[in-house]
């Protein structure tokens, strides 16, 4: 079979798997059931329901739904972009949220298109909205497509020299705290003190605004907070994509778990910092960015997945910066996860038998992606141009004639 038309079937066969699974995703959330399943945004519209009429004392209170125990396990600022799904009736909470989620995905591309456009856009956009971790997001009414804009236009501002900018937009992540460390330390290597102040200074004035609520809110937050590990004992480890789950559901909890994910959380950093001090694009030290703020994070659910739109763009967007055999070695990781994702939360769902898987594979397979990226140098045929606005210009020999890159 020539490469072309492999390409093509390829191609053809991810647009087909992604019309399919659209309908039968709206089939599922909207077709006989009166009213949607009680999952995480049921979950976030009980708190703000609490908010609201003034209950202040059990917002951070477990509660049991059926889907199972649910946690709200934000800080306290976020209450105020819940509030309206408070005065809203469960379905149109339900669309609410899951209409944000859509326009956030749509709009981290459009983003991610801007930092450099793939030359297959339509492969880029069917593997993602046909895939396990948009149903994810749709389903559980969570808001990882929202995390990923953040993301993206933080990469985008990078990318155009606006790091004060970007250090604003990391600061906006300060909504799930558990992401700020690794695009912290990067928007201070990016763009330096003042970046980094951008990022402070944001964070601060959302905590500030919270001032009417009293400090007895963040006393429920905190205490909510040591609890993580507590709570996180009580998930499938299979559920989450880090390094630290990954760990756990091979050597169970324990100071061995401690010790490896300690040892592990030490070279990975080690390697990302050694190839971001490459004269790589921009692109690609985003891409690294953020496979490390997943991998490296405490806590990553399965529906955190959806941030992987973002180095995964990037890998499509930037082709002829890579070895072939690497760039192929990185689409195998890629599609290795995109279809472990889907076979363990879906597909499983038509042969029972297989149970639940006890290994953590989603993070093992991203720590493999990010490896490979970092190990991945960039082309000989890079030069360095004299630094522009004291950021250096990168470029690139091609066919057609060297081009730039941010």
């Amino acid at each position: 079979m020539k490469a072309r038309t492999a390409k093509r079937l390829l191609h053809d066969v991810l647009f087909v798997h992604a019309a399919l699974w659209i309908v039968y995703v709206l089939h599922a959330l909207f077709g006989p059931a009166t009213s949607p399943d009680e999952r995480d945004w049921f979950a976030l519209r009980e708190v703000a329901r609490l908010f609201v009429g003034g209950d202040w004392t059990s917002l951070y209170s477990e509660r049991v739904l059926s889907s199972g125990t649910q946690f709200f396990r934000y800080p306290p600022f976020v209450l105020y972009l819940i509030a309206p799904l408070a005065v809203v009736p469960p379905k149109v909470a339900y669309a609410l949220v899951c209409m944000i989620q859509v326009v956030a995905a749509v709009f981290a591309l459009l983003l991610l298109f801007r930092i450099r456009k793939p030359a297959e856009l339509r492969l880029n956009i069917v593997a993602v909205f046909g895939s396990a971790a948009m149903c994810h997001v749709i389903v559980s009414g969570q808001n990882s497509a929202v995390l990923a804009l953040v993301v993206a236009a933080a990469g985008l501002c990078w990318a155009s020299g606006r790091d004060v900018l970007a250090g604003v937009c990391i600061g906006l992540l300060a909504c799930k705290p558990n992401w700020l460390p690794v695009f912290g330390a990067f928007v201070l290597w990016r763009g330096g003190l003042r970046a980094g102040a951008a990022t402070v200074l944001t964070a601060a004035a959302l905590a500030l605004s919270t001032y009417p609520m009293g400090a007895g809110v963040w006393q429920e937050f905190f205490g909510m907070t040591i609890r993580s590990g507590e709570i996180s004992t009580g998930y499938s480890a299979y559920k989450e994509i880090t390094l630290l789950a990954s760990v756990k559901s091979v050597f169970g909890w324990g100071f061995l778990t401690t010790s490896v994910w300690m040892l592990g959380l030490g070279v990975l950093t080690a390697l990302v910092i050694r190839a971001i001090r490459d004269a790589r694009p921009l692109g690609r030290s985003l891409a690294l960015i953020t496979l490390l703020a997943i991998v490296a994070n405490p806590y990553a659910s399965f529906y955190d997945g959806f941030v992987l739109i973002v180095p995964g763009t990037l890998w499509l967007a930037y082709k002829d910066d890579y070895p072939a055999g690497i760039w192929w070695m990185l689409g195998a990781w890629i599609g290795a996860y995109w279809f472990w994702d889907m076979a363990v939360f879906y597909y499983s769902s038509f042969v029972p038998a297989l149970g639940a898987p006890r290994l953590a594979a989603g993070g093992l397979l991203l720590i493999g992606w990010l490896v490979t990226e970092a190990l991945a140098r960039p082309m000989k045929s890079m030069a360095i141009l004299p630094a522009t606005n004291h950021y250096p210009v990168l470029q690139y020999a091609s066919s057609g004639g060297a081009h730039a890159t941010p």
